[in-house]
């Protein structure tokens, strides 16, 4: 499949998903570090993990300069919920040990550098990978990464939106419009979840179904 298939592919995929789920209006207003640390706090977990965990740590600790004068152990104790609690206390840590390096408990000069540029210089923080770094850029920093997540993944590849070889953050960037990117990245979540599932995908109930190359799998099963 050629990139102009792809495409055309790719909007007919995205409008299908915004007449079945509805418009999202972006309305973000959480700040670049603090959606930094709620998706280290999200990562192989759920929403409901996540937000507890985000309680937790602020009920646990007043600000920044505390949480980064705090020990590991004490911030894998208030994350507990999120699950991997060490493994993210540690990155928390980590990054605003730097940002306090390089002067403050900010993610704000981040606005200045274009979006490639910005998505390099998250991915030094410690344990910020593509995915996190591109979920910050888009919903807090309104730069044109496309997050992809492990249903992102799942469904853009049952498509065949993105080929064999291809990198999925990298092709999808290309290939979706800016103005797309924040809604088209929530209903690929959505239908991930709720219909293109990892085991058992619904693909009798899938409007997307006629353009699927993997359904007569599923469908035969």
């Amino acid at each position: 499949m050629n990139k102009s298939e792809q495409r055309e592919n790719l909007i007919w995929v995205k409008n299908e998903l915004e007449t079945l789920y509805g418009p999202i209006e972006k309305d973000w207003k959480e700040s670049p570090l603090k959606t930094l640390i709620q998706t280290v706090l999200s990562q192989n977990t759920n929403d409901d993990n996540r937000d507890r965990a985000e309680e937790k740590l602020w009920d646990r600790f007043t600000g920044y300069e505390e949480l980064a004068a705090a020990f590991v152990g004490e911030i894998a104790d208030a994350i507990s919920t999120a699950g991997l609690q060490n493994q993210k206390a540690k990155s928390i840590k980590g990054i605003l040990t730097t940002l306090k390096e390089k002067g403050g408990y900010s993610l704000d000069y981040l606005k200045d550098l274009g979006p490639e540029d910005a998505w390099k210089e998250l991915m030094d923080f410690d344990g910020v990978g593509k995915k996190t770094a591109a979920v910050v850029l888009l919903f807090a920093l309104n730069k044109p990464i496309f997050p992809v997540d492990t249903h992102v993944r799942r469904v853009t590849g049952r498509l065949g939106l993105v080929g064999d070889g291809e990198k999925h953050h990298e092709t999808l960037t290309d290939l979706v419009d800016e103005d797309d990117m924040f809604q088209f990245h929530l209903h690929l979540i959505r239908h991930g979840r709720e219909t293109c599932k990892a085991r058992k995908p619904w693909c009798e109930d899938c409007v997307l179904v006629k353009r699927c190359p993997s359904a007569e799998e599923y469908l035969n099963q």
